[in-house]
């Protein structure tokens, strides 16, 4: 059996480390000075992957120091091992550190387990099962909010760096019980699902990194997603938000998607001129169902659209009114895209585009009935204009109903760039 085999192997490679911890050992640096391996580190996955393949050849094998397969479809049953996560750990502490094991079958992860080699603790998941630790049956997650959580997250993400605005994750850091820094994302997860942490946040994973831990989480009902609100991806880097269900809505709520993000928070977000109408035709007729309108809207003015990892999920357009006014208008995300602070990042974009010119004010038109949608915008700076009364239905908008507020009137906002 799948699962057994796998026990074995990792507690297998938890005693070898064992007896080699206090050996001397070759540590190198692999892209950073926080990023090491040692001799350890690859012969344990060696060990891990000659198992595999002598037991199961037919099986893709994904791991972090590279002796493993690296495939570019994750079809049939897929290996992720992390033969010692939190190498630093390993090497100046020679404890809290894990061996990370997960099984993907069919691209769903169906196994996880996470060994803590010094504590001899085993986290077992089984999607649909539960999850256990040392054959104890882990209980169901409590739910917290930020401000009653004890957080693992590294110091590194409320300092200037290349992922994310420091401002953004401060405040989780002031309002909540507090927060360490153990530097084993596996180990982290698996605390979680253990209710010994109440969240993990992290800007950079990889999948061998998060796979078994997630699925762990899980598994006493729990949720991990990146940052904003994604299916985190097993093909590349990704940010990762784990925890209770209350805690991962309350970080992406009122830390992320209430912040007026800026340009530098969505590195993984590309917006950049559009250059055909037919590309963005669904987008913008999602905002303005008036396609005669919308048209006419695209050749008098610019249109922008913004790329997540290569797929298109929304666009905007900018359009100039005099010389001191433009206008965004038909502004719209991806539905399966949506709350996910992509709209934040577009409005944000528009601001700063409109800015660079010469207009000294940005306009935005929207229904009476689009309280969300007013609520956004007054967010992010701008203050209420003007009110055109019956504008929808002297124009020939079909009658719609929003949060019991019939769709009349257009309601125009400025903000001063």
């Amino acid at each position: 059996m799948l699962e057994w085999f796998a026990i074995d192997l990792i507690k297998q490679a938890g005693e070898y480390i064992r007896q080699q911890i206090d050996e001397s050992y070759r540590i190198e640096r692999k892209t950073g000075k926080g990023d090491l391996v040692t001799e350890i580190d690859r012969a344990v996955e060696q060990l891990i992957v000659d198992r595999i393949r002598a037991a199961y050849p037919e099986h893709q094998i994904v791991g972090e120091e590279g002796i493993s397969t690296q495939p570019d479809k994750l079809t049939g049953t897929v290996w992720f091992v992390d033969p010692i996560d939190g190498t630093l750990n390993f090497i100046h502490q020679k404890r809290m550190f894990a061996i990370s094991i997960a099984i993907m079958v069919d691209e769903v992860v169906e196994y996880g387990f996470v060994y803590d080699v010094m504590a001899d603790e085993l986290f077992v998941a089984r999607r649909g099962y539960g999850a256990t630790l040392n054959g104890r049956k882990l209980p169901q997650l409590h739910e917290h909010h930020v401000r009653d959580a004890f957080l693992s997250m590294n110091a590194t993400w409320v300092t200037p760096n290349q992922q994310i605005a420091p401002e953004v994750l401060a405040p989780i850091v002031r309002d909540a019980v507090g927060t360490r820094a153990h530097g084993a994302a596996s180990l982290e997860l698996a605390w979680v699902a253990a209710g010994r942490v109440d969240g993990y946040i992290t800007m950079r994973n990889m999948p061998w990194d998060y796979a078994a831990g997630k699925l762990l989480v899980e598994e006493v009902g729990g949720r991990v997603v990146s940052l904003y609100g994604e299916p985190v991806s097993y093909k590349g880097k990704t940010s990762v938000l784990g925890g209770s269900e209350t805690f991962v809505k309350d970080v992406i709520k009122h830390y992320v998607i209430a912040k007026n993000v800026t340009p530098e928070v969505r590195p993984d977000l590309a917006i950049e001129p559009n250059k055909t109408y037919d590309r963005v035709r669904d987008l913008l007729v999602l905002a303005n169902p008036n396609e005669a309108m919308v048209q006419a809207q695209y050749a008098q003015g610019t249109t922008f659209e913004a790329l997540l990892g290569g797929e298109l999920v929304g666009a905007y357009m900018l359009v100039r009114r005099s010389a001191e006014s433009v206008e965004l208008v038909n502004i719209a995300v991806k539905p399966d895209r949506q709350n996910q602070t992509i709209g934040q990042r577009m409005l944000q974009d528009a601001i700063r585009r409109a800015a660079s010119g010469s207009a000294s004010e940005l306009l935005v038109c929207t229904g009476n009935s689009s309280i969300v949608q007013l609520r956004f915008y007054q967010q992010a700076g701008f203050r209420f204009a003007s009110v055109e009364r019956d504008y929808f239905s002297n124009h020939g908008y079909e009658a719609i109903e929003e949060d019991g507020l019939v769709l009349r009137d257009r309601i125009c906002l400025t903000r001063e760039l």
